[in-house]
């Protein structure tokens, strides 16, 4: 049996100098940015004291003991919300889902106005709890530890919940999603090739067609992947939704690849998500909710074509770029 592809050793890479290192004095910067390249998911921490709620961001938070249930994370002595963590008696780790950026920007900064119109429930301590997490974690807080420039606080979880929803993750300083690696994709048997014999002598129609339908069919997997929520004809209406604004969805279809019927039941799922509205002039108009669901997408398909296309010389996509561009532009 021949050895399957992705599992094939490769050949030891040189080895490479770091780009940084040093002592941490000597280097903050350096230091802090070398601390980046260990990825995190990204937590809004709460809690109540007399009354009044607290939260911050933290990608400090990480798991202690099953038995008994402890967690820890830790907060900066400089920040501005240390009186009210260092003095509650319970915190909620709020761990945010990949469409929580939002939430998390408006918890990272200083402020005594981050729950101003936002909606929340109380839980164990009146700790703020908060819908369409990724998880959620109730605890009561057991110790305090000197973490130098921080404290570290441990709780005892007394509530758990999971939802079915894709974590947001933060690395190198950056927001970020997860998707599969492809080197961890389980292989059964090998997958029939296409004959590739004479594929230079094909129309590019057609060879453009089958490199959609590879690529879209890969996007797809990776997109319930990350938990995006949407099917690849919905993502694709509001992407022409928002390349053509205004437009109806007769406008829209030679975008879609689908007959009026087939689009017509697409656009009524996505009115019915809240993603998008129709005006009395039939005219497709996306809601807040569906730009921010649909910069979402795009990110998501840039990074999955990173993964999909290695191996293909910068040079070779570039030319692809232009030649397809040039071919869109033709249609005006």
């Amino acid at each position: 049996m021949a050895p399957v592809p992705h599992l094939t050793p490769r050949p030891a890479a040189a080895a490479k100098g770091p780009v940084e290192s040093g002592r941490p004095g000597d280097g903050l910067p350096g230091f802090r940015r070398s601390l980046g390249e260990f990825a995190t998911g990204v937590t809004v921490i709460t809690a109540a004291v007399d009354g009044i709620p607290y939260g911050m961001t933290s990608n400090s938070f990480t798991s202690v003991s099953l038995d008994p249930p402890l967690v820890l994370w830790s907060i900066r002595r400089e920040s501005t919300s240390f009186a009210a963590f260092s003095a509650c008696t319970h915190f909620a780790v709020n761990v945010l889902a990949h469409d929580q950026m939002d939430l998390s920007q408006r918890f990272a900064r200083s402020g005594p106005d981050k729950f101003v119109d936002l909606a929340y429930t109380e839980g164990g301590g009146a700790a703020p709890l908060f819908d369409d997490v990724a998880a959620r974690f109730e605890c009561r807080r057991t110790e305090a530890f000197d973490g130098g420039d921080h404290l570290i606080l441990m709780g005892e979880v007394e509530t758990f919940c999971r939802y079915d929803r894709q974590p947001l993750l933060f690395a190198k300083g950056r927001y970020a999603v997860a998707v599969d690696h492809p080197d961890t994709r389980v292989v059964t048997e090998p997958a029939p090739k296409a004959d590739a014999r004479g594929m230079d002598n094909q129309p590019l129609a057609h060879l453009t067609a089958r490199a959609y339908s590879v690529m879209a069919s890969r996007l797809e997997k990776g997109r319930k992947t990350a938990g995006l929520g949407l099917s690849l004809m919905q993502a694709r209406l509001l992407k022409a939704a928002h390349t053509y604004p205004g437009a109806t969805l007769g406008d829209l279809l030679p975008e879609l690849f689908l007959d009026f019927n087939a689009s017509l039941d697409v656009l009524e799922s996505v009115v019915d998500l809240g993603l998008v509205t129709v005006d009395a002039d039939g005219k497709v108009h996306l809601t807040g909710e569906g730009e921010a669901r649909i910069l979402s997408i795009v990110e998501h398909a840039r990074f999955s074509e990173e993964v999909l296309l290695q191996g293909i010389a910068r040079e070779d996509l570039a030319a692809t770029q232009r030649v397809l561009s040039r071919i869109i532009e033709q249609q005006f």
